[in-house]
């Protein structure tokens, strides 16, 4: 892997020494830390670098840029679940490639943002929290849908349109050329551009999905489309790439496609022949609204509850880094009774509203998570296979009830005996229970086998190794321990690292002298644990 980085980052530019002195490494980190919030692929061996040994990551990035040595490596990608079964890339980066592309784009952050027109572009509007990148999700969608009623209310015919595989398709040379033209500094360019390059090795269609910096840069894109709709004197509203073009009669909604279609098709994109068709606005109204008044309903009721206030607008939050002795005592602090019963009542009555589930779940379950509201367990483990693509948000959420509901363990660990659970949700499904208080030796052998089998996916096989180590009894913690040597995968190998935390002390510090100094990555988790 790292012969193929190295070859394909071969004439990467460097970085001004004041840019490098302007980088503010603790509000970097800060940055990514919430990024992996929302990560479509779960590192708790990557994700202890930011926590306790970012200081040391950042002073080898610097060195490396300073002396022009930097090199990117290939994305961790694993296929995420979507709706009706079908999948997507979804990516996170090596620690310095990470610090570095959110570095990179937090530098030009300013100009992307003075690009935009906001009043037609919706998503990712940056926030002035330290420590936040954007506004939470659900106040931005609320402004967007505010825009999509108002458009409604001016047209008779309304383009709904969606980008087909747009973070896949993106041209990268016009968003170079974009960046260039709203004033970006060059060189910030030009690393981003070879950045962006080596992660699709050397394809120059596409950007990494499912981190932040990518999602900046891919809702920038569509400036140009913006621009041109206020040129053309058209309606129109933007959510990254979900797009609401409204027009006076049917006809110039026709117009309207043909000209989008051949917009976009010069850039190598296509419109989702499913997702995008013309409807009357009235229909749109009615369908693409309805369910966001009943929330509206429900957040008067409960904006002054604690629980709502609380509920993140990122995916799933277990905390990797929280001390042993403490795990017993995580959850009595942070409860929150609901104040209100209106969540509890629509999650109840989700039947109701066959068209509407999954908006229903992504409201409501954050905020029953931060409750401890188990209303909706059973519900969400006789869906945990049938609906792969709310596999994050399903487990971020029965994850608060592993320690204190023995159901709940029972019931995932029966589902790592099913051959039918795919990687992705068996990575979930390990991270769910390493919050358990213990778990039966069959469970652990069969993470143990996951790990040791290189036809399972090396994600899925880095979390098994942690959970193996801490859940295993002392023979299973030495297969866990004696894969190292025969493991391929340098990902992996990295996690069995982080994963000796769990071993005794003198075994933990055999493991750090041996392995410790196996490459960057290994040399800053043996810092962190």
């Amino acid at each position: 892997m790292r012969e193929i980085a190295t070859a394909i980052g071969m004439g990467m530019p460097g970085l001004d020494r004041r840019i490098i002195r302007r980088i503010d490494n603790e509000s970097i980190i800060a940055h990514v830390k919430a990024d992996i919030r929302s990560d479509f692929i779960l590192a708790p061996h990557y994700n202890a670098i930011f926590n306790r040994s970012g200081d040391d990551l950042w002073e080898q990035l610097k060195q490396q840029l300073s002396a022009g040595t930097y090199q990117p490596d290939l994305p961790i990608t694993m296929s995420v679940p979507k709706e009706r079964f079908f999948t997507r890339p979804g990516s996170i980066l090596r620690p310095a490639d990470r610090f570095l592309y959110q570095a990179l784009v937090d530098n030009i952050m300013g100009e992307l943002e003075g690009s935009l027109d906001r009043g037609r572009s919706f998503s990712h509007l940056p926030s002035e929290e330290t420590g936040q990148i954007f506004e939470p999700n659900h106040e931005s969608w609320e402004r967007f849908q505010a825009r999509v009623a108002e458009i409604c209310e001016r047209s008779e015919f309304i383009l709904k349109a969606d980008i087909s595989h747009y973070f896949e398709r993106l041209p990268q040379h016009h968003l170079v050329n974009l960046m260039t033209a709203a004033g970006c500094a060059q060189e910030v360019v030009s690393l981003l551009e070879e950045m962006m390059l080596a992660f699709r090795e050397r394809n120059s269609f596409g950007i990494i999905q499912g981190v932040y910096p990518s999602d900046a840069l891919g809702n920038f894109f569509l400036s140009d489309f913006d621009a041109y709709c206020e040129l053309a004197d058209i309606l129109s509203a933007r959510y990254v790439d979900d797009i609401y073009m409204g027009f006076p009669s049917e006809a110039e909604a026709r117009q309207g496609l043909a000209g989008l279609i051949e917009t976009l098709r010069k850039d190598g994109l296509h419109l989702n022949e499913y997702k995008s068709k013309i409807m009357p606005a009235d229909e749109v109204i009615r369908e693409e609204t309805a369910i966001d008044r009943l929330f509206d309903e429900i957040r008067e009721e409960v904006e002054d509850d604690e629980s709502y206030e609380r509920a993140s607008p990122y995916g799933f939050e277990v905390e990797w880094e929280e001390d042993e002795e403490d795990e017993d005592d995580e959850d009595e602090d942070d409860v929150h009774d609901l104040e209100n019963a209106a969540v509890e009542h629509l999650m109840e009555n989700i039947g109701d509203y066959p068209n509407h589930e999954v908006q229903i779940e992504k409201f409501c379950l954050p905020i029953l998570r931060s409750a401890a509201s188990d209303i909706a367990v059973e519900h969400v483990l006789e869906n945990l296979k049938e609906k792969p693509h709310q596999t994050r948000l399903y487990f971020s959420y029965v994850s608060t009830f592993v320690r204190s509901n023995q159901d709940v363990a029972d019931a995932l660990e029966k589902l790592t005996s099913d051959n039918t659970v795919s990687d992705y949700q068996r990575m979930f499904l390990l991270a769910a229970l390493l919050r358990a208080r213990t778990v039966e030796r069959a469970t652990v052998n069969t993470a143990i086998q996951w790990l040791q089998n290189p036809q399972v996916a090396k994600e899925t096989r880095a979390m098994a190794a942690v959970f193996a180590a801490k859940h295993g009894v002392a023979v299973q913690k030495r297969a866990v321990r004696t894969s190292y040597e025969g493991e391929q995968s340098d990902y992996v190998r990295s996690a069995i690292l982080y994963a000796s935390k769990y071993l005794s002390t003198v075994e933990r510090k055999t493991c750090k002298r041996a392995w410790g100094g196996h490459g960057a990555i290994n040399t800053l988790i043996a810092k962190a644990i």
